[in-house]
């Protein structure tokens, strides 16, 4: 049973890109030229938003939980990584703040 749930979420994952978006933008803007932004692969653990910090090319100095409707995010230097359930690609912080979106696609399109 786990390997065919595991076979049913795997090509939903590998095809996501994570990106870090401009400040105050949301993740529906950030991934517009990517095939859009992806709702069903949020980070349910700090580890696993570790990863995706990698992946999106940040480093955090600390990481805390957040819960903020834009989080996953950063203010540059420091990270909250939970947010609420539900739709979270259109909401935005301000300037200052910065969310790790996760984009359909590799490239723009």
């Amino acid at each position: 049973m786990a390997r065919i749930l595991l076979a049913a979420f795997l090509p939903s994952v590998m095809g996501i890109t994570w990106v870090r978006s401009a400040g105050g933008a949301s993740c529906e803007h950030a991934c517009a030229a990517r095939g859009g932004c992806n709702e069903e692969v949020w980070p349910q653990s700090e580890e696993e938003f570790q990863d995706v910090a990698k992946l999106a090319g940040a480093e955090c100095v600390t990481t805390q939980e957040g819960g903020a409707k834009y989080d996953p995010s950063s203010d540059g230097r420091h990270c909250g990584w939970q947010g609420p359930e539900g739709s979270r690609c259109s909401e935005a912080g301000d300037s200052g703040t910065f969310r790790f979106c996760p984009c359909n696609a590799d490239k723009e399109l």
